[in-house]
């Protein structure tokens, strides 16, 4: 499963997953996202980050439902049952822990990028949609306030439990790391997904894009207020944040 905060680059390795021999749904759109799951999350995410991820068993029992409804159409044309498979929704992220109580073999691949990057994205659905039930009145800050909040929030939550409940079946990659060390890191996503083959055709697929570190032409002052919010998260991400400008 590949999760992400929305616009932080997750359509290449859901390209790569495809090339190491990994299923990802007969029905996707042009970000790869798994068209049959969006049900699910639309109905169920809010709901479920308003619980503090502790709904009551009524609500898990109608949401385990539907999430196998989503995926029997999902998984329509999967080659054989033996036959690896995944899901690329970047919302999967929110609602990693329901995701491993139901498969508790699952691989999570947990996509970052700079949150000084994703405060600036028109890629906001996410905290749109769901950002009130985390935020609550944090929601009338300044659209990139609000982003940096959402961006550190969510992530943060997610590598907790990837951490300490998922073991080897979590990894967490930068887009960044992606984009300078392309052979690397797909090598690491290869070891992850237990692939051997897909490699050349994976390493095509990676392409710089133009709005990386588009945060360095905003002014300084501006960073400096999305530092003082989201500084610890980028810290643990691996991103320096002495030098804002």
């Amino acid at each position: 499963m590949i999760g992400a905060v929305g616009g932080s680059g997750t359509r290449v390795f859901s390209r790569i997953a495809r090339h190491a021999g990994v299923f990802m749904g007969n029905r996707r759109d042009d970000q790869e996202d798994a068209r049959s799951l969006s049900p699910f999350y639309g109905e169920f995410t809010t709901d479920y980050l308003a619980a503090h991820g502790s709904p009551d068993a009524a609500w898990s029992a109608r949401a385990g439902t539907r999430l196998l409804e989503c995926l029997r159409e999902h998984l329509q044309a999967l080659p054989g049952p033996e036959h690896p498979w995944g899901v690329k929704n970047p919302r999967s992220l929110l609602m990693l822990p329901f995701w491993h109580e139901r498969f508790p073999e699952l691989r999570f691949l947990h996509v970052i990028r700079d949150g000084r990057d994703m405060a600036y994205s028109q890629a906001q659905n996410q905290v749109r949609r769901h950002g009130r039930a985390l935020l609550g009145s944090d929601m009338e800050l300044p659209p990139p306030e609000r982003a940096m909040l959402w961006w550190a929030q969510v992530n943060s939550s997610a590598a907790d439990y990837g951490e300490s409940e998922l073991g080897r079946g979590y990894l967490r990659v930068r887009l960044e790391d992606l984009c300078a060390r392309p052979k690397r890191t797909i090598r690491s996503l290869f070891e992850f997904m237990h692939a051997d083959a897909g490699m050349r055709a994976s390493i095509r697929e990676v392409e710089t894009p133009p709005t990386l570190g588009r945060w360095r032409e905003r002014p300084e002052a501006e960073v400096a207020r999305l530092v003082a919010l989201g500084g610890s998260a980028l810290r643990r991400f691996g991103y320096a944040v002495e030098a804002v400008g």
